[in-house]
C-alpha cells in the first residue's frame, strides 16, 4: 500500500468515527514538569517561517522536533535544514503528523494563507498546539470552522499578530478599562507601501503561463502546496511570497498587514463584523490580483456600551489618507498636510507614510498608533500618557507556555478569527470591486449573489482535502 493509498486510508478511517475523533487537551495533553520543553513542528521553514523558527527557539521553550516544506531543496529553506540538522524532514505536514504524532506537542503553520488551514485543522483534531501565521486562514467559511475546531479540541492556539503580546496590546487593554480611550468617531488606518502585486501595474489579464515544477519541489510537493485548492499548472509566480498577489492565495495587504494594525481596536472596542464595507478609490482592479489602490471603509453597529463607528482603510501608494495637524513623522516633527492633500506631499517632497492608524475620539482627542506593538501617543500633544502595564514575554513565549498550561494565549482562534473574519470580507470587495452589506452576527452576505458565494472561497476543494472541512 503506497503513502496516498495509505493517508487516505488513516484520514478516511478517522472520518468513520465521526469526522475527527478530537484528542481532549489539557495543557496539552500531558503532566508538564518544570524544565519541560514543548516539542514543536514547523509546516513552511523559509522566509517568514525562517523568522518564526527563529524566535520560538530564542525563547528556551521549545525543540524543534520536524520541518516540513514542499521544496526542501529550496534555497530559503537550507538555513532552518542547517540550523536543526536533527529535526526530521517532511515535504507533506499530513504525512508529518501520522509518523510523528506522539513526538509532537504542537506546530506552527507559517506557510501561505491558504494552507494555515488544513494545518490547523489536523494539528487541533490530534489534540496539538497550533501557532498560524497571520491572517488566521484564507476564507470567512475555514476561519469560522477553526473556531469550532478550537473550541472542539481545547488546544493552544496562536495567531501570529506578534505585537498583540506588546506594549500596544496592555496599553489598549488598561486605556480602554480605565476610560482613557471613549467614545470613538471613526477610526483612519493604512499601509500605502508597494506591494509585490504593484510590479505588475494591475496589468494581469489571465493567470500565469505553465512552468516547469522545480526538481526539488516535484509534483507531489505542488500538489501538496497547493492544497484544498484544485490543481493548476505551476508558475513561480506563485510562490516565495508572491502567492499574497493572488485572490486565490492570499488575502493582500489587508490580510498581512491588518493584523497588526487593527488588532487591539478591535479585540477592546468588541468590534466582531462590520454591517457594510463600502470600497472606493480604486484603481488597477483585475480579477485575479489585488488591485493597485484602494479604500475601504468598514462599518460596525452600536452594541451595549458602545456606539457604532467606521474604519477607513487606505491601501497603495497613491492613496494616502488626509493627516491630522499635529501629525507626528518617524522622526517626530510635526507635519501639517497641505492644500494637495497628503499624496501630493509625497510626490513633491517625498514624504513616505508609516503604516498605522489615527484614532479620532467623540472628544476631540486625536490618538496616533503604527503597527505592531507600537503604542499609542496623543496627536500635537506631547503631554505625559497614563502608565499601562508592561508585557511580560513575547508572543512566541505565551504561546508555547499556553501549550503547556501556564499562560492564556493572547491571540487565541477565538479572538483572532472575527478580526480575520473582517479582512477576507474586505477581500470580497476588494475582488468584486463592489460593496457589501452584511449581518454583523452571522457573516452573511446580504446584498450580492456572488459575493456571498465567495464566503466559501475561491473554488471547492479537491476531494482528498474535503474531510478538513468536517468538525
Amino acid at each position: 500500500m503506497n503513502a496516498k493509498t495509505s493517508r487516505r486510508s488513516f484520514l478516511q478511517a478517522a472520518l468513520a468515527a465521526g469526522a475527527f475523533p478530537f484528542v481532549p487537551a489539557l495543557a496539552g495533553g500531558k503532566p508538564w514538569k518544570p524544565g519541560d520543553k514543548v516539542n514543536l513542528a514547523v509546516c513552511g521553514i523559509g522566509n517568514q517561517g525562517w523568522h518564526d523558527i527563529q524566535s520560538f527557539a530564542k525563547t528556551g521553550l521549545c525543540n524543534i522536533v520536524a520541518l516540513c516544506d514542499t521544496d526542501m531543496g529550496a534555497k530559503h529553506t537550507q538555513n532552518a535544514l542547517k540550523k536543526f540538522p536533527n529535526a526530521k524532514r517532511f515535504k507533506d505536514f499530513r504525512k508529518m503528523l501520522e509518523e510523528m504524532g506522539g513526538e509532537i506537542d504542537a506546530v506552527a503553520a507559517c506557510t501561505p494563507d491558504h494552507a494555515h488551514f488544513p494545518i490547523a485543522m489536523m494539528a487541533m483534531r490530534m489534540g496539538k498546539g497550533i501557532f498560524t501565521e497571520k491572517p488566521m486562514g484564507h476564507t470567512f467559511r475555514e476561519i469560522g470552522l477553526m473556531m469550532a475546531a478550537e473550541k472542539k479540541s481545547g488546544v493552544a492556539t496562536q495567531m501570529g499578530n506578534q505585537g498583540h503580546s506588546g506594549a500596544n496590546y496592555y496599553q489598549f487593554r488598561d486605556y480602554r478599562a480605565s476610560g482613557v480611550l471613549g467614545e470613538i468617531k471613526k477610526v483612519v488606518a493604512h499601509m500605502n507601501s508597494s506591494r509585490r502585486w504593484h510590479k505588475w501595474n494591475g496589468n494581469v489579464n489571465a493567470m500565469p503561463p505553465e512552468m516547469p515544477i522545480p526538481e526539488t519541489m516535484g509534483r507531489d510537493g505542488w500538489s501538496v502546496w497547493l492544497g484544498t485548492m484544485p490543481m493548476r499548472p505551476y508558475n513561480r509566480d506563485y510562490v516565495n511570497g508572491d502567492w499574497r498577489c493572488w485572490y486565490d492565495f492570499g488575502n493582500g495587504a489587508l490580510g498581512d498587514w491588518g493584523a497588526h494594525i487593527l488588532d487591539t481596536i478591535h479585540q477592546f472596542y468588541d468590534l466582531g463584523l462590520p454591517s457594510e464595507i463600502r470600497i472606493s478609490n480604486v484603481t488597477g482592479h483585475n480579477p485575479f490580483v489585488f488591485p493597485m489602490n484602494n479604500t475601504l471603509t468598514f462599518r460596525f453597529p452600536s452594541k451595549p456600551g458602545r456606539k457604532g463607528f467606521d474604519i477607513e482603510w487606505y491601501e497603495g501608494r497613491q492613496n494616502l489618507p488626509e493627516l491630522p495637524r499635529g501629525y507626528k513623522t518617524p522622526k517626530g516633527q510635526g507635519y501639517i498636510p497641505p492644500p494637495g492633500g497628503v499624496a501630493a506631499a509625497a510626490k513633491e517632497k517625498g514624504f513616505s507614510l508609516n503604516p498605522g492608524k489615527e484614532i479620532y475620539m467623540a472628544d476631540g482627542t486625536i490618538w496616533q498608533g503604527g503597527s505592531h506593538s507600537s503604542p499609542l501617543q496623543k496627536v500635537g500633544s506631547n503631554e505625559k500618557l497614563p502608565e499601562y502595564e508592561k508585557p511580560g514575554s513575547n508572543h512566541y513565549a505565551n504561546f508555547l507556555l499556553g501549550v503547556m498550561g501556564r499562560e492564556k494565549t493572547r491571540s487565541p482562534f477565538s479572538v483572532a478569527g472575527p478580526l480575520s473574519q473582517m479582512f477576507t470580507l474586505g477581500c470580497i470587495a476588494q475582488r468584486l470591486r463592489r460593496s457589501i452589506k452584511i449581518d454583523p452576527k452571522t457573516g452573511a452576505i446580504l446584498n450580492d449573489a456572488e459575493a456571498a458565494k465567495y464566503l466559501a472561497g475561491p473554488a471547492a476543494p479537491r476531494k482528498e482535502w474535503e474531510e478538513f472541512y468536517k468538525v
